[in-house]
């Protein structure tokens, strides 16, 4: 496969939430964002373009047999050449054609050769989907940073009780009883997500109460996460007008490594 100069590096499902901008304090983020663009004299690394519009991008391997995330530079690049890295979020907010011509200009590519390393791009994105949970290799002394620690957020792996359930079943016929209408697992953020309606409180238990929260609309939207809970399982309390739901309890298990 030709070896590109800009390349879309597309981040699994699992990683979302790993990079460094979103787990370490703003001020030491800052001290390595602005040392990267120091470093650079203030110029895209990739396309060599100079504008104060700069960003910090993190280079990262993935070995799927070990299910490691490893951390091998942080580098200087302008916002269209991260528009390029972060292709599928680029389409999203409709600048695709935008980052498509970016890439082709940056590698002298043809459209061809565009769709073709897109496509790679979207097997491996897909395939590494299969992993929910990333061990995290991040040494930042290597990269100059020996001050700086970088902390992996552990989480539990979350266990539908209610997944060969329909929903339809618990739906209750009775207007005042708390009713669910959509519940998602996602073991990629490690979340319990939630819409009920009849619904004016719900709480989240362990060993003991964790969380409250209260509904004020017609439907409730509500999201639990899991993060180093070290509970073994979790379950939750739907109140309504003199009536409650409680609960399956959800297993929380280590993901295997």
């Amino acid at each position: 496969m030709k070896n590109y100069k800009l390349t879309i590096d597309l981040l699994p499902k699992g990683a979302w939430g790993n990079d460094l901008s979103k787990t370490l304090s703003k001020k030491d983020w800052d001290i390595i964002r602005n040392e990267c663009y120091k470093k650079a004299h203030y110029k895209c690394e990739i396309c060599g373009y100079e504008t104060k519009e700069l960003d910090a991008h993190e280079v990262w391997e993935f070995n799927e047999e070990t299910r490691t995330q490893t951390l091998l530079n942080i580098i200087t690049i302008c916002s269209k050449c991260h528009g390029v890295k972060h292709f599928r979020n680029s389409k999203r907010l409709g600048f695709e054609e935008d980052a498509k011509k970016h890439f082709m200009y940056v590698n002298n590519a043809s459209e061809f050769e565009f769709a073709s390393h897109l496509a790679n791009a979207l097997f491996e994105f897909d395939k590494r989907n299969s992993i929910y949970y990333w061990n995290m290799d991040v040494d930042l002394t290597k990269l100059g940073y020996k001050d700086i620690k970088y902390l992996q957020k552990y989480r539990k792996k979350i266990i539908n009780p209610y997944s060969e359930i329909e929903l339809d079943s618990l739906q209750n016929d009775n207007s005042l009883l708390p009713r669910i209408l959509e519940l998602e697992i996602n073991n990629y953020n490690g979340t319990i997500n939630l819409i009920c309606d009849r619904t004016n409180k719900i709480e989240w238990y362990g060993d003991n109460l964790i969380k409250i929260k209260f509904n004020f609309a017609r439907n409730f939207k509500t999201s639990f996460d899991v993060t180093e809970l070290t509970n073994s399982n979790i379950y939750f309390k739907l109140y309504g007008n003199n009536s409650k739901f409680t609960s399956k309890k959800f297993k929380l298990v280590k993901f295997e490594m």
